[in-house]
């Protein structure tokens, strides 16, 4: 009885009070019993209730999340990382937002039957459950570029598809027509394992700004069809005038590159968002460089500082070696894999995880004696 009133209750108190004076008022109501009461608005921490399961494809399913009061706006591209699920509740997993209301933020998963938390989401989830969350976060958002495209693969839709909705309201709210162009290249298996399949066929006959140009990589053996880079070239001829955000496994993300490298595309103009790890190793491990001669010394211009990693510790990554001396950059997973401390080269060199003058400092390697970054 208590679960079926909070389910009504919670989402009325984020609308009509919202977060900023709903936060106030339970932090001054907070005690051990109302803790008892309503563990999800009368605590510290941050939290999101699933409201609603929605079945995408045949292995997709979106789950709709009410972030309690210690939520802040999230940008559309972003991420969050829920803690404590899977099985044991003791995975952590980001998720990027594939849909952000007023009130709401969406995540949608596709499942893997080897993995540890897809399975558990698609088969243990119930709305109504409560799960720790991280505020949102992550570099890999739209910068008002004026001609846009998105090339993504398989679950790397959402934050093309989150990205592309914003872009929309925002013009509507505006209310006039906008002059930029939205173009979605979108790479999936099959018709049916096209996740948004339905809404994407929606945003394009409905705004005449937006071009999608889907790409089925299992198409029976008697329908004969280009390479997905033979048609995305015949798709977006202008694809050197365009800010490109990428998004996808890492075969296709690197196909991509290529192709993008061979026109002599400006990468500059390019954002990528990894959904796995990418495989770094160290330069000695890789053989990529021997051991620096003399110290490197590194500027942060954003935030004027600069120190010197030692020769014999370039085999630590920039972060690392930051960190060793008390210099905070942010960051957020670490691996690679979030974008949180994406940045640009100004000078110098990095071997490890780079594309173009963005690297990752928390993968990156110095290369060079004197390396500046923004």
């Amino acid at each position: 009885m208590l679960n079926k009133l909070l389910s009504i209750v919670h989402p009325w108190l984020i609308k009509t009070l919202g977060r900023d004076r709903l936060e106030y008022v339970a932090s001054n109501t907070i005690n051990e019993l109302t803790q008892r009461l309503d563990p999800f608005i009368w605590t510290y921490d941050c939290k999101v209730k699933v409201i609603a399961i929605r079945q995408e494809t045949a292995d997709t399913k979106t789950f709709v999340l009410l972030p309690n009061q210690h939520f802040t706006a999230a940008i559309a591209g972003q991420h969050i990382e829920l803690s404590s699920i899977g099985p044991d509740h003791s995975a952590n997993r980001c998720y990027t937002l594939s849909e952000i209301t007023a009130e709401t933020v969406s995540i949608t998963v596709k499942l893997n039957p080897e993995g540890e938390v897809s399975p558990w989401l698609h088969h243990q989830a119930e709305v109504g459950m409560i799960f720790n969350s991280s505020l949102a976060r992550g570099k890999f958002v739209h910068r008002d570029q004026d001609k846009v495209l998105f090339i993504c693969a398989g679950s790397g839709i959402t934050p093309a598809f989150s990205m592309i909705n914003d872009l929309l309201a925002q013009s509507n709210n505006a209310k006039k027509s906008s002059d930029s162009k939205i173009g979605l290249f979108y790479r999936t298996q099959t018709p049916e394992n096209t996740i948004f399949s339905k809404r994407l066929t929606e945003l394009e006959s409905e705004n005449r700004n937006v071009k999608v140009e889907l790409s089925y990589s299992r198409l029976p053996v008697d329908i004969v069809t280009p390479s997905f880079i033979d048609q995305l070239m015949s798709a977006y001829p202008d694809i050197k005038q365009q800010h490109v955000y990428l998004c996808g496994p890492e075969l296709f993300r690197n196909d991509v590159i290529q192709y993008l490298e061979s026109v002599d595309f400006d990468l500059d103009n390019l954002d990528v968002e990894q959904f796995t790890l990418p495989v770094i190793s160290s330069p000695q491990e890789s053989g990529e460089i021997s051991t620096l001669e003399g110290d490197v010394s590194v500027t942060l211009k954003s935030q004027n500082i600069n120190f010197v990693i030692p020769a014999s510790d370039c085999d630590k990554t920039l972060l690392e070696a930051a960190e060793e001396q008390g210099i905070v950059m942010e960051h957020g997973c670490r691996s690679g894999m979030c974008g949180s401390c994406k940045t640009n080269l100004v000078s110098g060199e990095v071997s490890g995880n780079k594309i173009g003058r963005s690297i990752y400092p928390c993968t990156a390697f110095p290369a060079s004696n004197e390396i500046i970054l923004e």
